[in-house]
């Protein structure tokens, strides 16, 4: 059932990866399927006032960024 799963969510994000790069070609799209990121996890961030409240977002860390999503897929 696992396996399964993460076929489906690999399936999910190469077709998102289509949709976003619709020129590329399937062999450029595979190597993009899976990252191996330094760090990834949940955090919690404000927005620009102080005012603002924090939200949880998912967190990824590679080489050169730092970016972060409202959820992990």
């Amino acid at each position: 059932e696992i396996v399964d799963w993460f076929n489906a969510i690999r399936a999910a994000r190469f077709h998102y990866l289509q949709v976003a790069f619709p020129g590329a070609s399937d062999v450029d799209l595979v190597p993009k399927l899976s990252r191996n990121y330094l760090k990834e996890g949940y955090m919690e961030k404000t927005g620009p006032k102080q005012t603002e409240g924090f939200k949880k977002r998912w967190f990824t860390m590679d080489d050169r960024r730092l970016m972060y999503f409202k959820d992990p897929l």
